[in-house]
């Protein structure tokens, strides 16, 4: 059993100290039984940073995205043309998060948590500066330069991960931005002007497929906490690591010409 007062004492002696900015994954299952779930997990975090302190989640909307990209489940071609007549837009306060977990789900709509208007990458925020820090994320700006990813990685933010795969890391998105990498083409239901359009958008191509690989080396730095809570294995990460995962994926880029 997992209570607020034991996640507490765990994040303590991984070394969170108030004021702390984090960026946080979750898997509520792997951390065993929690006592209130998914309201301990986000209390217990808010306990530990403090007010003075920060905490961001992935809010993504993988719904609100071109069907002729999903694959978990693919739908019908002859259906590709009506879901981008009639997918609901973007709304920072309705629309539910995707393949995100419980945590982020409910987080998203807690008091003083600001989310931002990325339709297709949200991030929630809480603490000091989240409204700040989660602004102006447009639909151009991704995970890059401007986004709220580079304000925490400017915040020099930690990534928590509590049971989660490495290649779920967001922040390291950031390094697939100024290096020799393909773009694609997006698309999404957007509000503009009131009025609800499918937006096309050509884009860096992110794909979070090698951070698993990648972060198993990364883990292994010696700045880098890990600890277990029950199955769930458990990482703290410096921001700065992004740099290393841009240096690996020039690397296997290279390669695989």
């Amino acid at each position: 059993m997992v209570t607020k007062s034991i996640l507490i004492n765990y994040l303590k002696e991984a070394g969170i100290r108030p004021g702390e900015s984090l960026f946080v994954h979750t898997s509520l299952s792997k951390l065993g039984w929690v006592c209130g779930g998914a309201q301990t997990v986000i209390e217990a975090l808010q306990e530990v940073v403090g007010a003075s302190g920060l905490i961001m989640m992935a809010t993504q909307t993988g719904d609100n995205s071109d069907p002729a990209e999903w694959e978990a489940p693919p739908v019908p071609v002859e259906w590709w043309q009506t879901i981008r007549a009639e997918m609901p837009p973007y709304d920072q306060e309705k629309t539910s998060t995707r393949g995100m977990g419980r945590v982020p789900e409910l987080f998203r709509n807690y008091p003083n948590v600001y989310r931002s208007a990325h339709p297709m990458w949200s991030v929630a925020a809480w603490g000091k500066d989240a409204a700040a820090i989660v602004s102006d994320h447009t639909i151009d700006v991704g995970f890059g330069p401007g986004s709220p990813i580079e304000r925490m990685i400017e915040r020099n933010a930690r990534v928590l991960h509590l049971g989660s795969p490495l290649d779920a890391t967001t922040l390291w998105h950031y390094a697939e931005y100024g290096i020799d990498g393909p773009t694609k083409t997006f698309g999404c239901a957007v509000l503009e002007d009131g009025k609800r359009e499918w937006r096309t958008f050509d884009h860096t191509d992110v794909n979070s497929d090698p951070f698993g690989a990648i972060g198993e080396n990364i883990v292994k730095q010696k700045d880098v906490q890990m600890f277990s809570i029950n199955e769930a294995t458990c990482y703290l990460i410096p921001a700065n690591t992004w740099e290393p995962v841009q240096h690996a994926l020039i690397a296997l880029r290279s390669w695989l010409r």
